[in-house]
């Protein structure tokens, strides 16, 4: 653990050089970590071995492990610190930083994507609406490093993909001048997480507990919050209700089959007081939605490759960002090849505790169906044509019939959605 000591004390003679210029840090934290070389010198064993044995640990920057499983300080300077942060579970949401500095990955592999946000309307202090785009996504491997730089230059989300992953992070605490540090929802929410107030924390908890015992009021008193609130307690309202919908513990709500209308009702409360700002909270919700099941479905996948295809469709949409991510992982392989693959093992894959037929989630997959997937995958403009030739007892009508069915039950499903957008 000696190596860790010598990268401190050399981060902060070179950037006490730079006058603590924070402008300077994160190019010189990356050049830091990628000199010292840490994953030949040190395992994340080693450091877990190190937490246990010592009587009294560095200083603590997140004694209550909110970001990493957990997160460990393992060298403290008076404007910087190093820590290592072990994950265990898949993703970190998109967010920004209020701190700079520098991540290297110690063990397992990420996805990292990066985003641009272009604001469009300053709601309050602690949420905006603006436009999200994807700049870039690439797979990190062991020894890869990022600079992090402070504000929205620099948005991005990591999933990692495996158990567990460790990154080592040379920051600083605060940049006040970056500070809130938003957090993004796809496509057009960026919000402040670690704004607090202790009544609307106490309220969120009052609903869950009100859908939990499935009070037969509680309908009555959502809408009559809803109908009071401003529109940042409205999203964190409807955030919290969309938890509750979408969870298998408790059912279908207040006797309503279809919980999805119990949703829309509450959403009709907020578009009636914010008119139109209601349509970006259900975009936000349905994403959020997708992206849960989506990781409801990965977790039941055991096998390595399967996993990392679900991963990538939580992570990014369109055939030509998931073929480049396939290529990185899979540089010998036809990417499209290995997602017909995929998808035909998938549909074969039988899920237990779920209400879905197989974990591709479509009960009649078949070849037509995947014969159908390739067709719009290599971009096939006459599918009907093609199929014409294979299929001659097949009349023109039938087969475009056929088609269109295939496609619109393809397009719509929650694996292949964000593939075939």
């Amino acid at each position: 653990m000696e190596v860790f000591q010598s990268l401190g004390a050399k981060v902060e003679s070179l950037w006490r050089a730079d006058n603590y210029n924070e402008e300077v840090f994160p190019s010189l934290a990356a050049e830091a970590l990628k000199s010292a070389d840490m994953p030949s010198k040190v395992s994340v064993w080693e450091i877990v071995e190190w937490t246990l044995k010592q009587n009294e640990l560095p200083r603590q920057k997140d004694p209550a492990g909110r970001f990493g499983d957990p997160p460990i300080t393992i060298f403290v300077a008076p404007r910087f610190y190093i820590d290592a942060y072990i994950w265990l579970n898949g993703t970190t949401a998109i967010h920004q930083h209020g701190f700079c500095g520098a991540f290297q990955v110690l063990l397992g592999s990420s996805i990292h994507s990066w985003y641009e946000f272009e604001p469009r309307e300053k709601i309050s202090s602690m949420l905006e609406l603006g436009h999200m785009r994807l700049k870039l996504c690439e797979l990190l491997k062991v020894g890869d490093v990022q600079p992090i730089r402070a504000g929205r230059q620099y948005i991005h989300a990591l999933f990692h993909l495996d158990q567990p992953s460790v990154s080592l992070v040379i920051r600083t605490d605060k940049s006040p001048l970056y500070l809130p540090q938003f957090s993004y929802h796809r496509p057009t929410i960026a919000v402040d997480p670690f704004y607090e107030h202790e009544t609307t924390s106490r309220k969120m908890q009052t609903i869950g507990a009100l859908f939990q015992i499935k009070h037969p009021d509680a309908d009555r008193m959502i809408s009559e919050l809803l109908s009071e609130s401003d529109f940042h307690t409205s999203y964190l309202i409807m955030q919290t209700v969309n938890d509750w919908v979408g969870s298998d513990k408790i059912g279908h709500l207040f006797g309503i089959e279809d919980s999805n209308d119990q949703l829309g009702r509450f959403l009709d409360i907020v578009r009636s007081r914010h008119g139109d700002k209601a349509d970006e909270i259900a975009a936000a919700l349905r994403d959020a939605t997708l992206s849960a099941e989506l990781i409801r479905r990965r977790a039941v996948v055991s096998d390595p490759e399967q996993r990392f295809f679900l991963a990538i469709l939580l992570n990014v949409e369109g055939r030509e960002n998931v073929c480049r991510l396939i290529s990185q992982r899979f540089p010998d392989d036809d990417p499209i090849d290995k997602i017909l693959d995929w998808t035909f093992d998938l549909a074969q894959t039988r899920v237990v505790g779920m209400h879905i037929p197989n974990a591709l989630g479509i009960a009649d997959f078949d070849a037509f169906d995947l014969q159908i997937l390739e067709y719009l995958l290599r971009g096939e403009r006459d599918m009907v044509g093609k199929l014409s030739a294979e299929l001659p007892s097949e009349t023109e009508a039938s087969l475009t019939e056929k088609v269109d069915r295939s496609t619109a039950k393809l397009r719509s499903s929650v694996v292949l959605g964000p593939l075939l957008t």
